[in-house]
Parts: structure tokens; sequence; C-alpha cells
């Protein structure tokens, strides 16, 4: 194997003097400390990505990156810039190959395509029982009838008053005689009461307005998954002919091996970006003989 350091930030093509130092900051191998440093690197994932690193052995993107909590685009960019990942290639062919079969069988330990499709689907809610999900609400939501209460409270009262004059005596003796007023009688009483309506829109139940509304969600949902997963069908197979050309006619000269290597690491970093870093994740733990990675989880629930 030969090993060479490259910039972590990955692009289609990098200058010639783009080559690390024996300075600069490997991100598979640095430190809590070191990594702690950089800006836009705090304690907690400068430690999670130390762990990482000691999980799978080694880092060869940024990407990889993505799996961790809390790692937010200015520090996957702080790290971009400010370390370098180290890769192995091989140095020429060391089997010959028979037929197809026996080739593509070398790469029967990574995730197939389909595995890879449902990890996408599932990192961007675009999996079909959301869809279906969404269908089913629609088409029942009109069954709950709309509830209109009301509460009312009056109170009343009421006062009697009978009009004497001096001597007290109700009917006026005179004209003249001044009148006063004297209570009589007073009450009060409570009125209150509750009043429920429900209200049901059978004719939503044919064909909603929010129905129509979910359709064309889901319309627009479907074309979104068929452009998602045809981006990593596409990314996928790239990369596996990029890793048979590596297999059976590997560069002769350190620049173009390099070159392969580092298109290889550009479209993991591609299938990383769509599948929430799953794909690199199931890559290290069937490498070390472990259980593949669960599914990406990412976006929003619908």
């Amino acid at each position: 194997m030969m090993r060479f350091l490259v910039a972590a930030a990955i692009v289609a093509c990098l200058p010639y003097n783009a080559w690390a130092t024996g300075d600069d900051l490997v991100l598979g191998k640095a430190t809590v400390e070191q990594l702690a440093a950089l800006d836009h690197v705090n304690h907690d994932q400068a430690q999670s990505i130390v762990t990482l690193a000691a999980q799978r052995g080694r880092l060869s993107s940024v990407e990889e990156l993505r799996v961790l909590p809390g790692m937010g685009e200015e520090t996957l960019a702080s790290l971009r810039s400010s370390t370098v990942v180290e890769v192995e290639f091989p140095s020429g062919a060391k089997k010959n190959y028979g037929s197809a079969d026996e080739v593509l069988a070398e790469f029967s330990h990574e995730p197939d395509i389909q595995q890879v499709q449902q990890w996408a689907m599932d990192y961007a809610s675009l999996s079909p029982e959301t869809v279906r999900r969404w269908l089913r609400a629609s088409k029942t939501f009109a069954a709950l009838p709309q509830i209109t209460f009301d509460y009312r409270l009056r109170d009343g009262w009421d006062q009697g008053f009978e009009y004497t004059n001096a001597d007290g005596e109700s009917a006026p003796s005179a004209p003249e005689d001044d009148h006063f007023p004297v209570l009589d009688n007073a009450g009060s009483d409570q009125d209150s009461y509750y009043y429920v309506k429900a209200r049901w829109d059978l004719n939503e139940l044919v064909m909603s307005s929010e129905r129509i509304r979910v359709i064309n969600e889901a319309q627009d949902v479907v074309k979104l998954r068929d452009k998602v997963l045809s981006e990593v069908t596409r990314l996928y197979f790239e990369r596996r002919r990029v890793q048979v050309e590596m297999l059976l006619s590997p560069k002769r000269d350190t620049m173009g091996q390099v070159k392969e290597q580092l298109r290889l690491m550009e479209l993991t970093a591609g299938l990383d970006s769509v599948t929430g870093g799953s794909f690199s994740q199931n890559l290290a733990k069937t490498s070390t003989g472990s259980a593949s990675a669960p599914p990406a989880k990412g976006g929003v629930d619908l």
C-alpha cells in the first residue's frame, strides 16, 4: 500500500501544490485538544470525532462526520479547511480475474444499491409510506366534526320602592306633600347554560380541498424522491466504476493514483451527504466484521 495525505476539502480537481506537509493536522489522528482548538469546534464535538475515528480505524472524509449529532455546517467547513485526511491505495493489481462476476465479487461486502437508496429515502423522509399516511389521513379527517362550544352566564336583580309622605302614609294626603321612596322589596337571580354544537361537512368525505392539497404535495414528494434516487444511483455506480478501474487498471504514476483516490473519496462523500453518513458507517462496520449499519435518520418526521 502507498499512503498519502490529501486536503480534507475534496474538489473535482486540486492544484499540484495541495499536498499536505508533516505539520498538517490529520483528521483521523488528531487529539481532542487539537480539534477543540479549531474554529467552530467545541470540546464535545472534538471528543465525538476522536471516538468515531477510533471506532472506524480511519476517517477518509469530513462527510463521514455527518453521522455525529450537532455537527453543523460551520464545524464541517472549519474541519475541511484546517485538517487533512490520510488515504491508502494499491500500487498494482495482484489477482487475475476470469469473469465480471469475479471482479464485482470483490465489492460484495459493501452495501448494495437498494440499501443505499433506502438510506437516502429515510434520511430525506421520502419513504412511500409517508405519502400513503398523508393520503389516509386526508381521506378520513372530514369524519371528525367541527365543535362549537358556547357558555353564557346571566345575573339579574331588581328593587321595588313605595313612596310615602312624611307621616309614613302610603297615599299622599295632599298634592303638595313631599314623597319619600321606601324600599319595598328586592330580589336577584342568576342563569347559566352551556351550548355545544357538532357540525359535519359530509361532502368533504368524498373529495375535500385538504385531500386535493395532500395529493399535490404527494406528487411533489414523488418527484423529489425520483430525483434523489437518480442521484444516489448515479453516485453509487460511478463509484463502482472507479473501484473497478483502480482494481483492474491501476495508474502507474503517483499523480494518477492520487487523482483516482480523490475521485473515489469524492463519490463516497457524495453518498454520505445523501444518506446522512450511513454509507461510510456501513463500510466501516462491515470492514471490521460488525453488523450492517441501521438506516440513516434525518430531516423532518412527517
